[in-house]
């Protein structure tokens, strides 16, 4: 009878330990045991496939992670690095329930728990890339430079005058109109007058911190660089 006894008593306590170890794994492990609720992991989940940009903030970047726990090693994304969120995933230690998994936009992936993302959000992780308006000028300065091309390769002007014109170098022998094209307008024009009908009609153009150019009849018949240097 003792033996017995003895035996349901230990039965009892493998049941108890069992029931308590698996109620300790699901509540280190399981999303659903986390202490996020159905709503909160709804919520964090609206996060998945967005992209963002990693920045400094005073000095404070994102830590990220090679696997979905603290002990993984580290690293640092590089400055204004694109990064995707692909995933939230299960963490591997008691210390954070979730992690999401990020694709930077050099190809390597990695993990930074939701606690460390959301507070890193709007200061070290961006939703707006910091070099968007940059990059919109850059292609619109792209966009019209092409334009120009096509337009001074559609002029009827010798290939020499176009290569200047494509390089914005004045040269001698240049008419008005292909030294605007090249140059610009001028900062100042300046007409000579000259007592001597046979030196022609003469005029100046000045550009700020550039060359003046000297026309005769219409004519680029001198070029006189900022440092003095006349053509």
């Amino acid at each position: 009878m003792t033996d017995g006894w003895n035996l349901l008593s230990f039965q009892a306590r493998v049941h108890t330990l069992f029931l308590f170890l698996s109620a300790l794994f699901c509540l280190t492990t399981g999303f659903a045991a986390s202490r996020f609720t159905e709503k909160q992991l709804e919520a964090l989940e609206k996060y998945v496939g967005k992209t963002y940009w990693a920045v400094a903030d005073e000095g404070r970047r994102a830590h990220f992670f090679s696997g979905p726990s603290p002990s993984a090693s580290s690293f640092l994304p590089e400055p204004k690095e694109s990064l995707k969120i692909t995933a939230m995933v299960q963490g591997s230690a008691q210390r954070a329930a979730a992690y999401y998994k990020v694709k930077f936009g050099s190809g390597r992936e990695g993990y930074i728990d939701v606690d460390s993302f959301l507070g890193e959000l709007n200061l070290t992780l961006l939703t707006v890339d910091p070099d968007r308006g940059q990059k919109i000028r850059a292609a619109k300065e792209a966009q019209e430079e092409e334009k120009r091309e096509a337009r001074i390769r559609a002029q009827p002007w010798p290939e020499h005058v176009k290569k200047a014109v494509l390089n914005r170098q004045a040269i001698l022998g240049m008419d008005m109109k292909e030294a605007r094209e090249a140059l610009g307008k001028p900062n100042s024009v300046v007409k000579i007058n000259n007592a001597n009908p046979l030196m022609g009609e003469q005029e100046q153009w000045i550009y700020d911190k550039g060359p003046v150019l000297s026309f005769t009849n219409g004519l680029l018949a001198r070029i006189q660089t900022a440092g003095g240097k006349a053509e």
